[in-house]
């Protein structure tokens, strides 16, 4: 998986959660906080909460890699 592909899953993450947020705070305005659509909204966002960190800390690793990949008396890379 590329750093880039992994950017575009977190910023793409990122955008769900916050419409997520917005759909449950208009849930919660018309009354309906404990249906079954809230309660989706809930579970897709505390996934999300557990799947970002991971995607965060792995962009780092494959960004670690790219380094280490690179030969050190190589002006290019």
């Amino acid at each position: 998986m590329s750093a880039v592909m992994i950017d575009s899953s977190i910023a793409q993450l990122q955008r769900l959660s916050a419409f997520l947020v917005d759909e449950l705070g208009e849930l919660r305005e018309q009354s309906r906080a404990e249906t079954i659509e809230a309660r989706a909204c809930k579970e897709i966002l505390l996934s999300i909460t557990v799947l970002l960190p991971k995607l965060q800390a792995a962009r780092y690793v494959v960004g670690d890699v790219r380094e280490i990949e690179k030969c050190p008396s190589c002006q290019d890379g």
